[in-house]
């Protein structure tokens, strides 16, 4: 296991190491653009430099202390409720002054429940074609009753507030699971601090969307393969592949997760010879099959949205759409791959194209295309914001830019508002940090148990070998991975804060769970 260990850890910390170059790159390129706030822009970088470094030494001069405040369990809880009261408060706020109408994908899922009829041409069998948006079609229906049980208005308003809860049980959810993983109350503390900044104040909470969607049933998962590891029973075998068929329904590529760990856990197992293992893995695969299969049957026989499975876009539609310009969304190829009538040779098709598109590139222009795709898709702390569907993302003429504080909010955070330039670079500045601590996670890592950190390893590596392979280009599709991406920062803030403080590689028991005190 050592070898796979090697492996699998290089390859993550060299896709880790790009992450933080082209997050410090795309910060480069925006400062030579940024032209007449090009002073303002430097003033931000410079203080926040400042007020990380202060922070740093405050912590540095007063480690100690700080360790013991911490450790007192009514004194996280006081963090933790001034915390949650901030950031339900903020969100609240965003949600208020933000929310208009979104264009691209969400779009028109919300139009197939209110305005089916009158949809034209393949949209009008849209999620017929696009079945992954499926879990978002079942929401937005199920916010339609409530509304009208309720008798609340069903706007995008009350859409953003059900958006608002899914993304903060997951937060809870992904707290509960650090706490498991690691035993160690102040690395779920510092779980939630990164939640806090990295996702906090984020305007995507106005955005109602599979990616946001994913954190729950991802953060569920965690939480899932964490009491599996430390309690290995029949109910949390269930429960993790449970977690796995619902990724894999909302959001396919954000079961890459489970998919990695199913091979750790079988790995581990075979090299152990811990044959119990072997049969609650079975169980958790054998429970997500089920539940798949029964959500299957589901979209095929529910009346809401007749659903022609014949017509639906194949996996290697996204292959091959992958390979061209960043790797991005190509509207020309989606139309080519519906308007075919030979849908039964379409996945053949896409290979074919697919391997042509590379061919054509040749090994070096193909290994040009895949940085580059790779700095699209990891380049961007505001994971993509304003870019999907350019100027149609949201309609930003809908409410004004005026005076008042909706209207200076909507100025900072709306892609075209006058001061966004701000919200860019703050975003950007958080991002570089939250890259460069997963640089230096590698020390910390190695502290959690054989199959955790083997887990981690194979999880950055499968991520990023998607997201090289099928559709991205834009930092859009990071999201899904946070909640993984969040458990590493934590870590890696941990070792750097108080490694001197209480750190052990002693396991604890007998299925390889590695306690840090």
């Amino acid at each position: 296991m050592k070898y796979f260990t090697y492996l699998f850890k290089y390859l993550a910390y060299l896709f880790l190491t790009g992450m933080a170059i082209s997050a410090i790159i795309n910060l480069i390129i925006s400062l030579t653009k940024a032209n007449d706030h090009l002073l303002l822009e430097i003033v931000i970088i410079l203080l926040y430099i400042l007020i990380v470094s202060i922070f740093g030494f405050l912590f540095y001069f007063h480690k100690k202390s700080i360790w013991q405040f911490l450790s007192v369990p009514k004194k996280r809880r006081l963090l933790y409720l001034i915390g949650t009261v901030i950031l339900i408060i903020w969100q609240i706020v965003m949600i208020i002054n933000l929310t208009t109408y979104v264009g691209w994908d969400p779009q028109q899922t919300l139009l197939s429940v209110v305005a089916r009829p009158h949809m034209q041409g393949w949209l009008y069998d849209y999620l017929s074609y696009c079945p992954n948006n499926l879990s978002l079609y079942y929401l937005f229906v199920f916010i339609r009753k409530f509304c009208s049980i309720t008798h609340l208005p069903f706007s995008m308003l009350t859409i953003n507030y059900f958006n608002m809860i899914i993304m903060d049980i997951a937060f809870l959810l992904l707290i509960l699971a650090i706490k498991y993983f690691t035993n160690n109350r102040i690395i779920s503390l510092l779980g939630f601090a990164t939640i806090f900044f990295l996702l906090g104040f984020s305007p995507w909470i106005i955005v109602t969307y599979t990616d946001t969607l994913s954190l729950l049933p991802v953060s569920l998962g965690l939480l899932a393969l964490a009491l599996l590891i430390r309690k290995r029973n029949y109910y949390t075998a269930i429960l993790f592949g449970l977690s796995g068929s619902l990724c894999f329904f909302v959001k396919p590529s954000s079961s890459i997760y489970y998919i990695a760990a199913i091979i750790i856990l079988i790995l581990v197992s075979i090299i152990h010879k811990n044959w119990a293992n072997i049969i609650l893995t079975a169980l958790a695969c054998l429970t997500t099959f089920l539940v798949s299969i029964s959500i299957q049957l589901f979209n095929t026989h529910q009346t809401m949205y007749p659903i022609d499975s014949s017509v639906a876009l194949p996996a290697t539609h996204y292959l091959m759409m992958g390979a061209q310009g960043n790797g991005s969304y190509n509207l020309q190829d989606v139309l080519s791959d519906i308007n075919d009538p030979d849908k039964a040779n379409l996945p053949h098709k896409n290979i074919t194209k697919y391997c042509q598109r590379v061919k054509k590139m040749g090994i070096i222009g193909y290994s040009k295309f895949l940085i580059n795709k790779f700095y699209w898709t990891n380049n961007d702390g505001s994971l993509g914001w304003g870019v999907e569907g350019g100027p149609d993302f949201i309609n930003q003429t809908i409410r004004p830019y005026s005076a008042d504080f909706g209207g200076l909010l909507r100025r900072f955070y709306w892609p075209l508002g006058n001061w966004s330039w701000m919200f860019y670079a703050i975003a950007q500045l958080i991002w570089i940090s939250a890259t460069i601590l997963l640089v230096f996670s590698f020390r910390a890592v190695d502290y959690l148990s054989e199959i955790t950190k083997n887990w981690l390893y194979l999880t950055i590596f499968g991520n990023n070998l998607f997201l090289l392979l099928f559709e991205a280009g834009r930092s859009r599709f990071l999201i899904q991975f946070l909640p993984i991406l969040i458990f590493i920062i934590a870590l890696s803030l941990y070792f750097l804060l108080f490694k001197d403080q209480s750190l052990s590689h002693k396991s604890v028991d007998s299925n390889y769970s590695v306690k840090i005190n």
